[in-house]
């Protein structure tokens, strides 16, 4: 359904962003970075606990202590399987101490010179197909995961192994305080397994640890949610729409470079689709916390990397994908410079995408399936009346006929004598967005408090607080889409339609 849109003043806009904003992507315990990091620490740990018998002494915590009980323990097992448990225990090593892979990389080289005083570390090589043993100058930048593949690869050097084990391990644990830290965690992770709280001891200083490789999202990403929409409107990966960011290039003279400059671009709508060269930029923000220097760095260059692309493309449309609790707190600032630059047409959230990213492509002209199975239910599949209604909210004719042909190709509708049926498998998500695309063309502003008899359904993408009483969409949908009677013929195929709106967050009900 053609959406309409509404001219709002800024106020306006930033009112509608606070009502529908999404503060955060969820916790950094959900994310597989969080998890991956977990099941590594608590093997090594309990693969130590074997062998220190359950931390019972400070002293089965020592550099050599711990060296020689996993140089024991990688005799049984394939290189492979060394070099993942010598990955965790780095972790672990990292975890207890509080240090970093990224300081230790730069520092271990110059450990291994200056106190080890090492000028080559072992290296397995092949020759014609042998493994021999062979050596290398110590690198100037050694990262945990590097170092640790050499050592796994020493399998048939035990000697070597261990010795590279104990040095690595003798830099991070440099000082008893760090061999008490290392013994008291393993101590009370022992402890605290007997009542099932081992992990609670792990999470925060795990969380502390990943949270630097983590986004301020809580590692979900919000361009894999928006893909998942598009999706939904039947949109299609690589064609329709981009699944890695786009660079294009921009000219950049200066009196002291003639460097090319280029800027990613998260989505550039449509993709590569025949007939269509692409219209909307679109660049994703998102931002749980006060991320400022890399937002106020965004604001700064936004300006000048649409002007080059203008330059180059000059109806190209720029739109913000924006969102997080950040923008509601400290970076408010950077959000109403974004908004309110004379090159921004629009913005979406997450909440909002279905209607406001639908909106530009419809006022583009690009159809996707979407449009084509709400035509189709609206029309009773027949198809001069789907192509004169598609006509009629102004799409031109040659899109409409080749975007009902690729429905047809993908199975979206399928012939049927003379008209053509939605895919049954479609249909609720079909009804869910007819649902929506009603109160947004046929809702009204509300105020926020009211509370008619039967309840309110409002939606994004026409101001704060936009909708229409629940009874009102229904007699209004079924008015506008009569084929859709017999599917809510039962009253809870339309509460649950309306349901999963709600908890989709694209909707909300009251």
């Amino acid at each position: 359904m053609k959406l309409d849109t509404q001219a709002m003043e800024l106020p306006a806009v930033l009112s509608e962003f606070d009502v529908w904003i999404t503060p955060s992507l969820g916790d950094i315990r959900d994310t597989d970075r969080f998890r991956e990091e977990m099941t590594k620490v608590v093997s090594v740990f309990e693969v130590l606990a074997q062998t220190t018998k359950q931390f019972s002494k400070p002293k089965d915590c020592t550099p050599q202590a711990i060296s020689q009980a996993v140089a024991s323990l990688l005799r049984d097992i394939t290189p492979e399987e060394a070099l993942a448990q010598l990955v965790s225990l780095a972790a672990v090593l990292f975890l207890v101490t509080g240090k970093s892979d990224n300081n230790a990389k730069c520092q271990l080289p110059l450990f291994l010179r200056d106190v080890s005083r090492w000028e080559t570390i072992p290296k397995i090589r092949r020759v014609q197909r042998q493994e021999e043993l062979s050596s290398i100058p110590v690198p100037r930048e050694l990262k945990a995961v590097k170092y640790m593949r050499l050592v796994a690869a020493l399998h048939d050097y035990q000697d070597q192994q261990e010795r590279m084990l104990q040095e690595f391990i003798g830099f991070i644990l440099s000082d008893k305080q760090y061999v008490s830290q290392f013994w008291s965690i393993g101590r009370s992770y022992c402890m605290l397994k007997e009542f099932g709280r081992e992990t609670d001891l792990l999470t925060p200083l795990i969380i502390f640890q990943v949270r630097g490789s983590v986004s301020a999202s809580g590692g979900h990403n919000p361009e894999d949610l928006l893909r998942a929409r598009m999706r939904e409107w039947g949109m299609v990966a690589d064609s329709h729409f981009n699944t890695t960011d786009i660079v294009v290039g921009e000219s950049s003279r200066t009196q002291t470079s003639d460097r090319k400059k280029t800027r990613a671009y998260d989505f550039i709508l449509p993709y590569q689709v025949a007939g269509w060269s692409p219209r909307l930029f679109i660049q994703c923000q998102f931002y749980a916390g006060d991320s400022g220097s890399v937002s106020h760095k965004n604001v700064d260059q936004t300006a000048s990397s649409r002007a080059n692309i203008s330059a180059q493309i000059p109806d190209a449309i720029f739109i913000e994908y924006l969102d997080g609790a950040g923008y509601f707190s400290s970076l408010n600032g950077d959000l109403k410079n974004l908004l309110s630059m004379p090159t921004t047409v629009s913005f979406f959230q997450i909440r909002s995408a279905a209607i406001r990213l639908r909106r530009e492509l419809q006022a583009i002209g690009f159809l996707v399936p979407l449009e084509i199975e709400h035509a189709t239910i609206r029309t009773d599949g027949v198809i001069p009346d789907i192509i004169s209604l598609l006509l009629a909210e102004g799409y031109a004719e040659g899109e409409a006929t080749q975007r009902l042909d690729e429905c047809v190709d993908r199975g979206f509708v399928t012939h049927v004598g003379s008209r053509v049926e939605v895919d049954p498998a479609r249909r609720p998500i079909i009804r869910r967005y007819f649902l929506l695309d009603v109160a947004a063309c046929h809702g009204s502003p509300v105020e926020p408090h009211s509370r008619p008899p039967g309840g309110l359904f409002l939606v994004p993408g026409q101001g704060p607080f936009y909708g229409m009483p629940l009874d009102s969409l229904v007699s209004k949908a079924l008015t506008l889409a009569p084929a859709l009677r017999s599917d809510w013929s039962n009253p809870e195929t339309m509460m649950q339609d309306i349901r999963w709106l709600c908890e989709e967050g694209l909707a909300i009900s009251s």
